[in-house]
């Protein structure tokens, strides 16, 4: 893979270790301030918006300026950010809303950061090892959270939130220092192009150019809105129906840690061997099936192993997805199509994080909620497989992927005699 693909990998692990400790912890601030499902429900809408309205500007800058610097930029803002809310609880100050604002502006960085760290991987590796690569930062991620969460659970148990959010400051300056350790060439704009023109652009070519790349983020759209039923209230699910202790919710999301890297393996190989669409569509299915278990389960291992089926599930999905758009999806609007794509698929995270708070307030059923999630994981499978997808091949786009990134052929020179 090389030295500035590892150099991407450790950085993304190193703040990828940290977030979920964030990720843990913040929730449960807000659940020991509210007590409420809906309380807790907003922490997931407030991280998620800024998607909405940044997303599509983060794929514009991903593709005008030094994708490297925006990487150490975004860790580093991150970092002061994390700092402040670490800082706020220290002096006391554990107001909600005050909560929610610095949640809110530490997810400003991630719309803007996300489409270049994802622009950037197909200039370091090559075509033909993508899947790989995709696989190993997928499943690296979620390897690193099958400790994040048990470490991040016994931090606030054992040092308060204080420290834990601390640490998770500390790993986006390790992050920052290892991307600006890679070296790679600057983003070519042509001259006098607007920030409107290159907008309109990436919209052309995911709205108009490419029903594939649009199927794509079509799907993650549903499928998030359908998950997030559950993600969002999980923390509140466990703590209220099961009594579960912070160590034990953790254990519950070190299982999803684990399902994520089986997913990120068979991802991998899967697309290897198959056309990825039918591979998208049979991991969705086996995601629906997941959560269905997820209503029956009970107790911390039970509860984590059907969770760990549907993240196996989703992971082989996401590093399908992943490929076939930097695939096909040329590097000079890869930054925007994709930036626009993660847009169009967060869509639906803050609707159903609403919406899961509201419907535990009202009528306190989640098991409802996973059956729905679950059966709407079949209805989407089903449609994956009568969708553009069914005509993919990776073989094809790994050959136009590798034309484009050629340089071109020198013209030859004339004999001197």
């Amino acid at each position: 893979m090389g030295r500035r693909y590892w150099l991407l990998l450790s950085a993304f692990l190193a703040s990828s270790f940290g977030t979920w400790v964030y990720r843990l912890a913040l929730p449960l601030l807000v659940y020991d301030l509210t007590g409420s499902a809906l309380g807790t429900g907003l922490v997931y809408v407030m991280e998620y918006l800024p998607y909405l309205a940044l997303g599509v500007f983060g794929g514009v800058l991903a593709d005008r300026v030094d994708r490297r610097r925006v990487l150490v930029l975004g860790d580093l803002v991150s970092g002061v950010i994390t700092t402040v809310l670490a800082v706020m609880i220290s002096v006391g100050e554990t107001r909600l809303w005050p909560v929610y604002g610095v949640a809110f502006l530490l997810s400003c960085a991630d719309p803007l950061y996300q489409p270049a760290f994802r622009s950037i991987l197909p200039s370091l590796v090559p075509v033909d090892r993508l899947p790989q690569a995709n696989a190993r930062i997928h499943m690296g991620e979620h390897a690193v959270n099958m400790a994040g969460p048990v470490v991040g659970g016994a931090l606030v148990v054992s040092f308060g939130y204080e420290v834990a959010i601390y640490a998770d400051a500390g790993t986006f300056l390790v992050s920052a220092l290892l991307i600006w350790l890679i070296r790679t060439a600057p983003a070519v704009v042509a001259a006098g192009r607007s920030v409107r023109a290159d907008l309109h652009e990436g919209l052309r070519f995911l709205l108009r150019g490419d029903r594939i790349v649009l199927t794509t983020a079509l799907t993650s759209l549903a499928c998030n809105f359908g998950v997030w039923l559950l993600l969002a209230g999980m923390v509140y699910y466990l703590s209220s129906y099961h009594g579960f202790t912070p160590e034990q919710i953790g254990v519950v999301y070190a299982f999803q840690g684990v399902g994520a890297v089986l997913g990120a393996v068979l991802g991998s190989r899967l697309i290897r061997r198959f056309p990825p669409g039918p591979v998208i569509c049979w991991a969705v299915c086996a995601g629906g099936l997941a959560m269905l278990l997820m209503i029956p389960a009970r107790g911390p291992v039970p509860i984590g192993l059907a969770w760990l089926g549907q993240f196996a599930a989703a992971g082989t999905s996401i590093v399908a997805t992943a490929t076939v758009r930097q695939l096909l999806v040329p590097n000079e609007l890869l930054g925007r199509v994709l930036g626009t794509a993660r847009m169009i698929a967060f869509l639906s995270i803050p609707l159903a994080s609403l919406a899961t708070g509201v419907f535990e307030s009202f009528a306190r059923n989640a098991y409802a909620l996973m059956a729905f999630a679950g059966v709407s994981w079949l209805a989407i499978a089903a449609a994956v497989a009568w969708s553009p997808l069914r005509w993919v091949r990776l073989a094809g786009l790994r050959s136009e992927s590798a034309a484009r990134l050629e340089p071109p052929e020198e013209s030859p020179r004339p004999d001197p005699r």
